[in-house]
């Protein structure tokens, strides 16, 4: 169960936020929620990429030891 509490109002100007928002309306600043969000996002994008360097690295590998 998610003990998490929902973000009501903006950190940097402190207007109410709209329910589930990302950006607040006022200012334009990510919530709490939107930045974990994208940091979450950013990471399986690396580890996506560090896959795909390790499977083209295996390939070459078994390429150049099969010569």
């Amino acid at each position: 169960m998610s003990t998490a509490v929902r973000q009501t109002t903006c950190d940097r100007c402190e207007a109410p936020l709209v329910e589930d928002a990302a950006y607040c309306d006022n200012c334009g600043e990510r919530t709490r929620r939107a930045r974990r969000m994208v940091r979450l996002a950013v990471r399986v994008e690396l580890l996506f990429v560090a896959l795909v360097l390790m499977l083209v690295a295996g390939f070459t590998a078994i390429f150049y030891l099969q010569r």
